[in-house]
């Protein structure tokens, strides 16, 4: 299964146009901040997946999992 991350070019288009962040219209809930109350059918969490032989943190990075979740 491949999930493509990308952004279409119209909504791309519309980003770099729009003067606020407000102009958008949200495509994912708020990542951050307060958590609204009652339960969502939407969740999202994620991992950095890094090697623990390298000493330094930073070169220790090899990428990132990001799981979504939809409930229904």
């Amino acid at each position: 299964m491949v999930l493509d991350l990308s952004v279409p070019q119209e909504l791309f288009e519309q980003a770099l146009e729009s003067e606020t962040q407000d102009d958008l219209s949200p495509l994912l809930p708020p990542l951050f901040g307060e958590k609204p109350e009652g339960v969502s059918p939407f969740q999202i969490s994620g991992k950095l997946i890094n090697n623990a032989r390298v000493d330094d943190y930073w070169d220790s990075i090899e990428g990132a999992e990001v799981q979504f979740e939809f409930k229904q």
